[in-house]
């Protein structure tokens, strides 16, 4: 069977799977389920708080799965400062060309390739460590039982680095290597996409599955420039073959969360809004590039927005919450002695509400409630990651809705005449 004819049975499977498949559109309810406590259970422990766990979706039961790819921009502006110094915190890797000239080396699936660039300086506080530390923070939150999560990193060129997996540490450790590689070459975003389609679809190396939402969450801090542009100049034919991938992505069924990160991303940000409109997803413009820690996390996987855990026997609601982009969430609710009824109400994209209740009974005891105070620990990290940008999650999500209503002109505005990247 020739290339040609290959590559049409890739283009038919891609067009026409979601209208064949039973999981092609979207619910219009969200469908929520409370995991933990289950109803009628008797708690006692030391804390007159509980942890409430659950899951959200909008498909239905039929497809409880999510498979998450992270399109990485790793092209040479992406070593630019990202905005804030992050410190030693995040716990990045020293690059080995940052002290000492040299070759660094990251392994890709199926082989490995060197660079010979000259050292760089303050990689840690640059656009692709905070790209590293944003996608690092998604996957703690996700639940690797039923989600899978995969990275592919775009410079010169488009490289699968890790096929989908259920083990996140894997995942975290090639986060680190691609850091430690640091940024270079052009941005061949379009071979990202196209990359990303083929791995979700089952056609790679990643193992399909027909019971999972599929997604892409594609980073970038600036805009096409390959295969035509030859990784020096933006151009309406690389931003048009970008948009044309996405396209197909989105009749796949695979949605496309775009985040642009920086003012050069968003000088000329029509390929990030085509990427995101063609395919479903969501455009989300970063100004300072450092904020995407806080922002990430904020677009649903599973189309769910919002979620509620309230106490209706005490009339209060959870004192932490956490929604994670595959619809699993976590929240400490304060509980009284006796009988509890707990409510979760869950809003999608499209408005529609969904619930589920229990009751449960709580008494005071010597017993500890070690997963609330894991649960409780790590929010208190994350919650410290936001703080050191400077400015609170609600003042940056504010910031990002405001770009998006204030500048809807700029969206359609040339490609630079000319654009050198760093190499």
């Amino acid at each position: 069977m020739n290339r040609t004819i290959l590559r049409t049975l890739f283009f038919c499977f891609i067009v026409f799977w979601p209208f064949f498949s039973p999981y092609g559109l979207w619910g219009a309810e969200p469908k929520v389920r409370i995991h933990s406590p289950e109803d009628g259970s008797k708690i006692v422990q030391d804390k007159n708080t509980i942890l409430v766990t659950g899951k959200i979706i909008t498909l239905g039961d039929r497809r409880p799965n999510v498979d998450i790819f992270f399109i990485l921009d790793v092209s040479g502006s992406a070593g630019r400062y990202a905005g804030v110094d992050f410190g030693d915190s995040i716990n990045l890797p020293t690059p080995p060309g940052s002290a000492l000239p040299g070759r660094a080396q990251i392994k890709i699936f199926g082989g490995s390739y060197g660079l010979g660039r000259p050292p760089m300086r303050d990689l840690k506080n640059s656009i692709l460590a905070a790209e590293v530390i944003a996608a690092r923070r998604l996957l703690s939150q996700l639940n690797s039982q039923t989600t899978r999560a995969g990275l592919i990193t775009f410079g010169e060129n488009a490289q699968l680095v890790q096929p989908l997996t259920h083990d996140f540490e894997k995942v975290k450790d090639v986060l680190d290597e691609i850091f430690t590689e640091g940024p270079h070459g052009g941005t061949h975003m379009v071979g990202g996409v196209r990359l990303a389609i083929k791995e979700l679809a089952g056609l790679g190396q990643s193992k399909g599955r027909t019971d999972a939402i599929k997604v892409q969450f594609l980073l970038t801090d600036g805009f096409p420039n390959l295969p035509i542009g030859g990784g020096k100049r933006a151009t309406a034919q690389d931003t048009n073959l970008a948009i044309n991938a996405a396209r197909i992505s989105g009749k796949a069924g695979i949605k496309i969360h775009v985040f642009a990160l920086g003012k050069e991303a968003l000088s000329y940000p029509r390929a990030a809004v085509g990427i995101a409109r063609e395919s479903g997803g969501i455009f989300t413009p970063v100004v300072r590039p450092a904020d995407i820690l806080a922002v990430l996390e904020n677009v649903s996987a599973v189309g769910v927005n919002y979620v509620e855990v309230f106490n209706k026997t005490m009339g209060e609601k959870a004192t932490h919450l956490r929604l994670a982009a595959d619809g699993f969430f976590s929240s400490a609710l304060p509980v009284v002695e006796g009988l509890n009824r707990i409510q979760v109400l869950a809003r999608s994209s499209s408005g529609a509400f969904g619930r589920d209740s229990i009751s449960i009974h709580y008494h005071q005891g010597d017993q500890n409630s070690l997963e609330l105070d894991v649960f409780l620990e790590k929010e208190k990290s994350l919650k410290l990651e936001v703080e050191r940008l400077g400015k609170s999650r609600e003042e940056i999500l504010e910031e990002i809705n405001r770009n998006r209503e204030e500048n809807p002109v700029q969206f359609q505005g040339p490609p630079p005449a000319s654009e050198t990247t760093p190499r």
